[in-house]
């Protein structure tokens, strides 16, 4: 399964939509979708394997249609990587063609977004964390369909994204953020192969509830200043930057909770660096609901 999503933020348009106005209603909703997929959970345990693969086949499944074929036709086809090879009569592009196409969906949303990069000096673990925040966004979210170990509820997925940031808020104490004249622009990209736990049902328009973490590798390049503010007073504000584009180690998760074709996804990852004296952590963070059509 692969995951991707592009964010489009429209932050003078909607200069009083805070973060803070959407959490409540977002997590409640989140709730709510939560325990709506577990009702269906004995009903999950109680069918019949045959008359599972049935009802998915037969409408382009979610879960892979030459997978649960395999898996009745031949018993030696057992695990999920009968879903990333090319079966028998098919070209390479027929199977790539099927892989993204059938059971793949689409994901329109609205939510919010936050990118933060928080800096800590070796020498005596002073940190300064400058963020992105309290913005309104649009999301447009594409995912194959997701590859699962037989029929267990373990599968794996791939987180990509790309972003670029403005960060011009820092973190003065706890949850709280003010404007101290400091800057940071930049850029950042990952890929995150994940593996996810999913309480719930698999077939298209269901109701489940999917956990997933990562590690994989991103890059990010960015320029400007901020300042260490765990400690008063303030020092002096310092210049950070980083030109290149090499591959660093990103962690990631994610939660996808959904009812037939409305959702609420969050997802939180990205890279992180070294130098000789400071450690930087880069983290794009996303919070939206969405409206899912599946091909």
């Amino acid at each position: 399964m692969i995951r991707c999503y592009f964010s489009f933020m429209f932050i003078d348009r909607c200069p009083g939509k805070h973060l803070l106005r959407t959490i409540p209603f977002l997590t409640a909703f989140g709730i709510a979708l939560f325990y709506m997929a577990f009702l269906d959970l004995p009903l999950l345990h109680a069918s019949e394997p045959d008359m599972r693969n049935e009802r998915i086949v037969n409408s382009a499944p979610f879960t892979g249609q030459r997978f649960l074929i395999a898996q009745n036709n031949s018993e030696s086809n057992t695990t999920g990587a009968a879903i990333s090879g090319t079966s028998d009569g098919m070209t390479f592009w027929e199977w790539l063609w099927d892989y993204l196409y059938t059971g793949a969906s689409l994901t329109v949303g609205v939510g919010t977004r936050q990118a933060e990069l928080e800096v800590t000096r070796k020498s005596d673990d002073a940190t300064g964390k400058i963020v992105q925040r309290d913005e309104e966004a649009y999301f447009i979210s594409y995912s194959t369909r997701p590859s699962l170990f037989r029929n267990s509820k373990f599968g794996y997925t791939f987180l990509l994204n790309y972003t670029t940031f403005k960060l011009d808020q820092q973190e003065i104490s706890k949850d709280v953020y003010e404007d101290l004249g400091t800057r940071i622009r930049g850029k950042t990209a990952y890929v995150v192969p994940s593996f996810f736990y999913q309480w719930g049902q698999h077939e298209p328009y269901a109701k489940f509830v999917r956990l997933g973490i990562g590690i994989g590798l991103g890059v990010a390049k960015y320029q400007g200043d901020i300042i260490m503010t765990d400690a008063l007073p303030y020092g002096a504000p310092i210049s950070i930057s980083n030109g290149s584009y090499d591959l660093k180690a990103a962690a990631g998760f994610f939660l996808d909770a959904r009812y037939r074709f409305i959702g609420l996804n969050i997802s939180s990852a990205g890279p992180s660096y070294k130098d000789d004296t400071y450690k930087y952590d880069v983290r794009d963070i996303a919070v939206y609901l969405g409206f899912t059509y599946y091909f």
